[in-house]
């Protein structure tokens, strides 16, 4: 036999609901992947661009890192709500993983939501600080 009929006859066999499953949840975790990524990035682009506007005193770079962060912001809260979708996809599309090894899964679940409430925190007064903090207090806000 060759690979693309062992390919056929392991599909054939499989649960019916299992491609579309796993079709849903990679297309989940891509658009979550792309996000995180961006989550990551943008806040250490925003610090050095507010930092090089505090130093240098430069408006230019100032703005850009007020307007880096409101596209962070709208990042962030697409990159929340994609992440809610991931978890709840987990438990409905896959609940024997989770029957089996939840108690594993869920400490770094809860890990991961107490870390977006608290970026989620910081991420906010960085907003409303702006001209209202002490432009290195506000700086640390970012870190």
């Amino acid at each position: 036999m060759t690979a693309a009929v062992m390919d056929l006859v392991a599909l054939a066999t499989e649960p019916e609901g299992l491609l579309p499953a796993r079709q849903q949840m990679a297309l989940s975790l891509g658009w979550h992947i792309i996000l995180a990524c961006f989550g990551v990035a943008f806040p250490a682009m925003i610090f050095v661009m507010h930092l090089r506007g505090i130093r240098r005193d430069d408006p230019v770079a100032l703005g850009l890192a007020q307007r880096w962060a409101k596209t962070s912001a709208v990042l962030f809260a697409i990159g929340a709500v994609s992440g809610t979708v991931l978890s709840f996809e987990m438990g409905l599309l896959w609940p024997g993983l989770m029957g089996t090894f939840g108690d594993v899964l869920g400490l770094p679940f809860a890990f991961e939501g107490l870390s977006f409430f608290v970026e989620a925190i910081f991420l906010g007064i960085y907003l409303y600080g702006w001209g209202r903090m002490p432009p290195r207090r506000h700086l640390l806000m970012v870190v």
